[in-house]
């Protein structure tokens, strides 16, 4: 596409966009179109349509069908950014566009929540996607220590275990029913956590737990990296005090 045609494009594109009443004119149709696949009628949602997805996009991009698997695509793309940098003047554009865009009546979600019924669905949506391998199995850096330590204690246990349809519990010791969570100080402990109520919903997730007679362990990032040992000594001696399993 010419140089020329491209600028007039953008022009054009520009002229439409500054004009309110289409600006209006196509958030109004985003908003319905947006509020017309939310929750269960969004085909995603379904765990088989999201594991064909996932097929699919993996396969389309393996090996040479990925455009950037051919090295000379690959240098050309590094020689074309090579020395690119983004003015702070395009930077400070970009920003006042972005903000506010779905503050308030703009957002498509405003005004509504979700309800239990929905919320436990999401969640269970979200245990099925873990336990299907959809998403990334990667461990964190305190789950590979936890891991080894349970590892050299010679305790049996299973990773990522989904529970009570409630949550996926980092390691799970099935004879003991001993549940192991690995968190995150920031994610977990920290302001973030706080404003995001994630220590609420760790601590209703201990009692959910507890009331169905498993023993939950939550050890803190900081733990960890101390001493990963003495968290599975914990674990250790709970086992010898209480004489599970025999």
């Amino acid at each position: 596409m010419p140089l020329s045609f491209r600028k007039k494009v953008g022009k054009n594109s520009k002229m439409w966009w500054q004009n309110q009443e289409n600006k209006e004119k196509i958030l109004t149709r985003n908003r319905k179109i947006s509020l017309s696949k939310m929750g269960d009628k969004n085909p995603m949602k379904r765990l088989e349509v999201a594991k064909k997805v996932s097929l699919y996009m993996t396969e389309r991009m393996l090996s040479d069908k990925n455009p950037m698997y051919n090295s000379e695509a690959r240098a050309k793309v590094s020689s074309k950014l090579m020395g690119h940098e983004v003015s702070r003047d395009v930077r400070e554009k970009i920003s006042r566009n972005l903000v506010g865009k779905l503050v308030g009546y703009k957002n498509p979600f405003w005004g509504r929540h979700h309800t239990k019924e929905v919320k436990m669905k999401s969640r269970i949506r979200a245990i099925n996607m873990i336990t299907s391998g959809l998403l990334s199995s990667r461990r964190t850096e305190i789950e590979i220590k936890i891991k080894k330590a349970l590892l050299e204690s010679g305790l049996i246990f299973q990773e990522q275990m989904p529970l009570e349809e409630i949550t996926v519990v980092d390691f799970y010791l099935p004879k003991y029913k001993i549940v192991i969570y690995c968190d995150g100080d920031y994610w977990h402990k920290g302001e973030w956590a706080k404003k995001h109520n994630v220590i609420r919903k760790d601590n209703w997730q201990n009692k959910i737990l507890e009331s169905g007679g498993y023993k939950v362990f939550r050890f803190s990032e900081t733990d960890i990296n101390t001493s990963p040992e003495k968290c599975i000594n914990l674990v250790g001696r709970f086992i010898l005090n209480n004489r599970y399993g025999k």
